[in-house]
């Protein structure tokens, strides 16, 4: 292969890095905080607010941390380490592709290559994360309310980070592949397809039947059960629409990565 140009290797980093910062998390503005108080829920603004006194007693370490200070609502680190930092990420990302390439004879190729398992590792691993370990954790140990507010806050970056892996995947192939499979054109296309369609509409309109179910369900006065049923049904559709086209993207996953796979099959011969 020959020397490869300056263009084309600022290129292939480009992607990297791109695939990197994406990677590492991208960090919204965090809104208001949730504070749960016995029986009812509130949300506040601004600096940290104090504890209530029944908050305090009603569990042992936020009793003893509010005993010791009673503002436990402050910044969890004075600085955050190094590592968390994005520009940190994307360097050693950057420097263990150029060690793995040993220079830049072979970047191109195994670069672009590279980029395609990074995206597709993300993707595979965000999703078995998210479905099977971080959505039951969290199910079983916050209140439901408060889980609802923290999914409206990770689903819309979740869905995100699955349809920027489908698009770099689907950008390997379609324009760097001489001869790509349609299948796997097809299956990346679905699972693009699948992703946005939850960031952009299901996902929206599930959030907004919840919080006007938590309306109702904190509203001074007399509960309006009825309200409360029909909101909590017209979500179940919604999440169940959700859901569904979740399945259809780890299926696509799982789907693409047997293909991958079938790579190494001469390898581990």
């Amino acid at each position: 292969m020959p020397p490869v140009s300056g263009t084309e290797v600022a290129a292939v980093a480009a992607v990297v890095a791109a695939v990197a910062v994406v990677a590492a998390g991208w960090q919204p503005a965090l809104g208001p905080r949730i504070s749960v108080h016995p029986g009812t829920m509130r949300m506040s603004s601004g600096p940290a607010r104090r504890r209530s006194a029944g908050v305090a007693a009603s569990h042992p370490i936020t009793a003893s941390a509010a005993a010791a200070n009673e503002d436990v609502q402050g910044e969890m680190l004075d600085a955050p380490s190094a590592a968390n930092k994005n520009i940190v990420r994307l360097l050693a990302a950057t420097a263990v592709v150029a060690a793995a390439a040993r220079g830049t004879a072979y970047l191109p190729a195994t670069g672009v290559a590279f980029v395609h398992l990074l995206a597709y590792g993300t993707w595979l691993g965000t999703i078995v994360w998210t479905t099977f370990v971080a959505g039951f954790t969290m199910f079983k140990n916050l209140p439901r309310q408060t889980f609802g507010r923290l999914q409206s806050k990770l689903f819309p970056l979740y869905f995100g980070l699955s349809a920027a892996c489908c698009a770099i995947q689907l950008g390997v192939l379609g324009f760097t592949a001489p001869a790509a499979p349609q299948k796997e054109l097809l299956l990346l296309g679905i699972g693009l397809g699948s992703s946005l369609l939850n960031l952009l509409y299901v996902e929206p309109c599930a959030t907004k039947v919840m919080f006007q179910r938590y309306a109702l369900e904190s509203a001074e006065g007399a509960r309006d059960e009825g309200a409360i049923k029909a909101m909590a049904k017209q979500f179940g559709k919604w999440h169940g629409l959700s859901s569904l086209l979740n399945l259809a993207v780890l299926v696509v996953a799982v789907g693409h990565g047997w293909w991958l796979a079938s790579s190494l099959v001469g390898v581990l011969a």
